[in-house]
């Protein structure tokens, strides 16, 4: 119940805000920004890796964040903006979706148990479906021109493994959630690994390609 309850107040709020644009949207980012520096910063500091690979860790990840954080930053400054952030919101927010009700519904063989326990291989095929559809159905509402149907694929295989690479940090740290923050989900950073993830994809192929 504290999950659902979570979710009607935050979407919606989250989806009026975006579609306000500047000045809420860079308020309203500048405030995630933190908290998810504090929540990395967090899980660092529990981190029971060696001290040279806790480090690395904490550079990369840094890194990592604040790419993602950066390219978000982009179409949150425009007020025409909302069209790509609700897409990528889609994308992800489907993708994760599908991959829980696949996964409870059909159960069978776990992904990789050593890393996140509960997720199964039958929860990933069925995100990867279920979210590259309904991406690919908003994408002619919201941005008719924004990627191939097997570009779109790329990116919910990106947001799955976006959540399987927060799982394997917090496995790091020893913790379930990367804070206590949202009740029901845990901390910012669970509820945006996949963003970042995807953020940070469509980064690198903006600057390189």
């Amino acid at each position: 119940m504290p999950r659902i309850l979570s979710a009607v107040l935050l979407i919606p709020l989250s989806l009026w805000i975006i579609y306000s644009g500047p000045p809420y949207t860079l308020i309203f980012g500048g405030i995630l920004a933190v908290l998810l520096f504090i929540e990395w910063g967090s899980l660092c500091l529990k981190n029971l890796l060696p001290l040279w690979q806790k480090t690395i860790v904490l550079l990369l990840g840094t890194a990592y964040i604040s790419i993602a954080i950066l390219w978000l930053f982009q179409p949150l400054s425009k007020p025409e903006g909302w069209r790509l952030l609700y897409w990528i919101l889609f994308l992800v927010w489907s993708t994760d979706t599908a991959a829980y009700v696949g996964g409870r519904s059909l159960k069978g063989p776990k992904l990789a148990p050593s890393i996140s326990p509960q997720k199964t291989w039958s929860g990933f095929i069925s995100g990867m479906i279920g979210g590259t559809f309904f991406a690919y159905g908003t994408s002619f509402w919201l941005l008719p021109s924004i990627l191939h149907f097997w570009g779109i694929a790329l990116l919910v295989l990106v947001a799955q493994l976006g959540d399987l690479l927060e799982s394997k940090l917090k496995r790091w740290s020893d913790v379930k959630d990367s804070s206590f923050l949202i009740p029901g989900h845990g901390g910012v950073l669970d509820r945006l690994d996949s963003l970042l993830a995807v953020a940070f994809a469509l980064a690198l192929w903006q600057w390189f390609f």
